[in-house]
C-alpha cells in the first residue's frame, strides 16, 4: 500500500517544508487555530529539527511530493507538560489516507522516541482516537482545551525496535545520538 513512499526527516528536505506547512494549514488553519498559512510554515519550520526535538518526518511519493507529516517534540499541550515527548501534526493527504502512510509515519516516531531513551510517547487528538487505538495507543484522560475543544490523551510504551508493526528497513539518520530521556507519568488521567 505504501509502495514508492519514503520516510525521511524533513531537515534532510528542507524545501519541502512550504509544502508541509500549507498541508497542515489546509488541515487544520481555521479558528479555534491559527489561520494564516505563513503561520503553518514558521512552525513547521521550527519543528524540522535534526539532532534535539522538536523533528518533524515527511513522507513523500516516487516524484517527491509531499503525502504526508508527523512530528515529535517534548510538548504539546499546556495542561500536560509533566509527560513527553508528543507527537505533533500527523497529517497525510487526503488522496493518500488509508493506504498505510499514517502507519508509516507513526512507525518511525514511536522507533525515534524509543531510541531516543523515552519510556512511553503520548497524543492528544480528538477524531483520530480509533486510529491510535488500533495501533496499541491506551487512552490517558480526556481533557477540555481553552478553546473549549475536547481532546483525548493517549500513551503508547517505548520498546526499542518495536513499532506499529510496521518492518522499516531505513538505516538510522546520520546525526541521531540516543539521548536518556525517561520523562513518564506513568498514565493516568491528566
Amino acid at each position: 500500500m505504501t509502495d514508492g513512499v519514503s520516510v525521511c526527516l524533513l531537515a534532510e528536505l528542507p524545501q519541502l517544508v512550504p509544502e508541509v506547512g500549507e498541508l497542515r494549514w489546509r488541515e487544520w488553519g481555521r479558528p479555534p487555530e491559527p489561520v494564516d498559512l505563513s503561520w503553518w510554515v514558521a512552525m513547521t519550520r521550527r519543528e524540522a529539527g535534526r539532532a534535539e526535538l522538536p523533528v518533524t518526518f515527511v513522507a513523500v511519493d516516487a516524484g517527491g511530493a509531499v503525502v504526508g507529516a508527523v512530528g515529535l517534540g517534548e510538548y504539546d499541550l499546556a495542561e500536560c507538560r509533566d509527560r513527553s515527548p508528543w507527537v505533533l501534526g500527523m497529517v497525510v493527504r487526503p488522496d493518500h489516507r488509508g493506504r498505510g502512510v499514517a502507519r508509516l509515519l507513526l512507525s518511525r516516531v514511536e522507533r525515534l522516541a524509543a531510541d531516543l531513551g523515552y519510556a512511553a510517547v503520548w497524543v492528544a487528538t480528538g477524531p483520530a482516537a480509533e486510529f491510535y487505538r488500533r495501533w496499541g495507543w491506551r487512552e490517558s484522560g480526556r481533557l477540555r482545551l481553552g478553546s473549549g475543544q475536547p481532546v483525548v490523551v493517549l500513551r503508547k510504551p517505548c520498546r526499542p525496535g518495536i513499532t506499529s508493526d510496521v518492518i522499516d528497513t531505513a538505516p538510522p539518520r546520520a546525526g541521531w545520538l540516543p539521548g536518556t530521556h525517561q520523562s513518564d507519568t506513568g498514565g493516568g488521567t491528566p
